[in-house]
């Protein structure tokens, strides 16, 4: 099996369709919430961005993320990490604070970076277990315990595994979460 291949064509897809949310969702839709116990739409799609730069530059890389850098700090949010164990309000301030065309950006930016290390990866190194703990040293926000107990079932797999668990499973997760609550504010904004 292809695991590479079948990765490579899997987060292109999971980039697709979060692009598509970025572009097609209004400022206000953004920075809505569907029902009383919902996420804010944008929180869902900044938080699968930054889940995508954690995964494959933080662990896999062993590299800085992304949003690490100069240009793209206007991203991280306080207490919000990279979404995993972020509090209702750090989440809502992400909504709120970080605008659709900036997570649309670092989208495109993030794509570059992300295809470029997929396509030059070794499939040996996506059979290395990842330690999650060795990756995260270096940002102990990374390993509080509301965070740890989002990640920890992640630590110890395959890369390829792990992968296709945050940034392909989790993101269909999130993709099918927002649609259904765009739908739904779209039928109330018709009616």
């Amino acid at each position: 099996m292809d695991a590479k291949g079948l990765l490579q064509f899997q987060v292109n897809g999971s980039f697709n369709i979060l692009s598509e949310l970025a572009q097609g969702t209004s400022d206000d839709e953004w920075r809505a919430r569907s029902f009383p116990t919902a996420n804010l739409v944008g929180f869902t799609v900044w938080h699968c961005a930054r889940t995508i730069d954690w995964a494959v530059n933080c662990v896999m890389r062993g590299a800085p993320e992304l949003a690490d850098g100069a240009e793209w700090q206007d991203l991280k949010v306080p207490d919000a990490v990279f979404g995993a164990g972020a509090s209702r309000d750090a989440a809502d301030t992400v909504a709120r604070d970080v605008p659709r065309r900036r997570v649309s950006a670092y989208l495109d930016a993030l794509r570059q970076n992300t295809v470029a290390w997929l396509a030059a990866v070794d499939n040996e190194d996506l059979s290395t277990k990842v330690d999650l703990k060795v990756r995260h040293s270096a940002k102990p926000e990374y390993m509080t315990p509301q965070v740890w107990e989002e990640l920890e079932d992640l630590d110890g797999l395959p890369g390829w595994q792990f992968l296709a668990r945050p940034c392909v499973s989790h993101i269909r997760v999130h993709f099918g979460e927002a649609t259904t609550q765009l739908g739904a504010l779209r039928t109330v904004a018709r009616t």
